[in-house]
């Protein structure tokens, strides 16, 4: 298992991940790829979960997915993600399957001369259990939605937050790793608006997408930090932080869609 993460906010996009990986569920397997870029789309992916389809390293056959999908003209993040979707599980055998796997994709999309954000997520793990944070399943099929453009940014009017200072952040990976990720941020948060807030000091907030990433690297570092001080028989997560940022468009729109007002 690995961790990856999504950070969109006014700025841009920060897709970030460890690079640790292992084998036979806790032998330490050297470091890889998990951070990749679409540049054809203005997005990038991070995969977290199986290193391999059909016996190939994730690395070399994910550069090969995005390639092909450039070659072939595929203009949108929505059809890249759902050829993502059906490639894996045509490829993918049952054993590696069956330990699950997680894609973040997300970048700018272009709509009547303005751009937005979109995150996809492709999976095929089937639930998280509510007390521990532990997936609980996974399924031979993989689930394609898109999560932020149509879902939590009309519902909490997130381009508007945004331009106060908010961001949006999408989190996956092993479990003890992610939950601690979000309980550091709900703590950094605060110890920095009270640093930043403090008008004798001449500390502020990021001011670019460069800026955040310092940021998101940050947190990430502490994560894998809290990994080689644990007890855990292989380190889930570290290694090297992988980022790659997408600075957000002149053209972004500033308004977030309206709610279906669905549940």
């Amino acid at each position: 298992m690995t961790l990856i993460l999504t950070h969109i906010s006014k700025h841009g996009i920060v897709h970030a991940s460890d690079s640790n990986l292992t084998a036979g569920g806790d032998t330490s397997a050297g470091e890889s790829q998990k951070t990749f870029e679409i540049k054809h789309l203005n997005a990038g992916l991070t995969v977290a979960g199986s290193y391999s389809v059909g016996g190939v390293r994730m690395n070399h056959w994910m550069n090969d997915f995005i390639q092909e999908q450039a070659r072939a003209g595929v203009s949108s993040l929505s059809d890249l993600a759902h050829n993502l979707g059906k490639e894996l599980e045509a490829q993918m055998p049952p054993d590696e399957k069956a330990g699950g796997s997680m894609v973040h994709i997300a970048g700018y999309v272009e709509e009547e001369n303005k751009s937005h954000p979109e995150f996809w997520f492709v999976r095929n793990v089937t639930g998280i259990d509510p007390n521990t944070g532990e997936y609980t399943g996974t399924s031979p099929n993989f689930q394609v939605t898109e999560d932020f453009w149509t879902r939590d940014c009309p519902k909490n009017k997130l381009m508007g937050a945004f331009r106060a200072g908010a961001y949006q952040v999408y989190v996956n990976g092993f479990a003890s790793g992610r939950i601690g990720f979000v309980a550091l941020q709900r703590i950094m948060n605060d110890f920095f608006c009270g640093i930043w807030s403090n008008p004798n000091w001449a500390f502020r907030p990021p001011r670019s997408i460069d800026e955040t990433k310092l940021l998101v690297e940050l947190n990430v570092q502490v994560i894998g930090t809290l990994f080689k001080l644990s007890d855990y028989p292989a380190p889930f997560i570290g290694g090297n932080i992988q980022t790659y940022v997408i600075p957000q468009p002149p053209n972004t729109v500033t308004e977030s869609p309206p709610s279906s007002g669905c549940c």
